[in-house]
């Protein structure tokens, strides 16, 4: 039995003899705090308004064909755009409760049991094959 914060997805492999075997991987969620930079950029979003986006009226006359591709992709946008600000405004309030009762905004995440350990990084890593750096600060080339 699955506990309700796991869940079962079936997983088809080959295997060598040619059939199909379905093994049933469990999924775990985890609470992991959302970075401060996503928070802000949800928290600052405003609502985009297209309506000063016409076809001109040039191009009505120029070329119809033009213009009529043109204001159906300035429909296709308003509809993007329309579902975009209802999901940006839920997680904006989504949010506002989180920081007014956690004081910290969280998410989940499902993952496999194997990779039970996620976590945001703090910054950037960056190796550098054939660098050493010594404790006093200095870099020495290895090669």
């Amino acid at each position: 039995m699955a506990s309700s914060s796991e869940k079962e997805v079936p997983v088809d492999l080959d295997s060598e003899s040619g059939r199909n075997k379905t093994e049933i991987k469990k999924k775990k969620k985890v609470v992991v705090q959302v970075p401060d930079h996503e928070v802000k950029y949800v928290l600052a979003f405003k609502l985009a308004t297209m309506d000063d986006l016409k076809v001109p009226d040039i191009l009505i006359r120029k070329d119809p064909e033009l213009a009529a591709e043109w204001y159906q992709t300035l429909a296709d946008m308003a509809l993007f755009d329309e579902s975009n600000n209802e999901r940006m405004l839920e997680r904006q309030r989504d949010y506002r409760h989180q920081l007014r009762t956690k004081g910290m905004v969280t998410s989940e995440l499902l993952v496999d049991d194997d990779d039970a350990t996620v976590a945001f990084s703090g910054g950037r890593r960056r190796h550098r094959p054939g660098v050493m750096k010594k404790q006093d600060g200095q870099t020495r080339r290895l090669n």
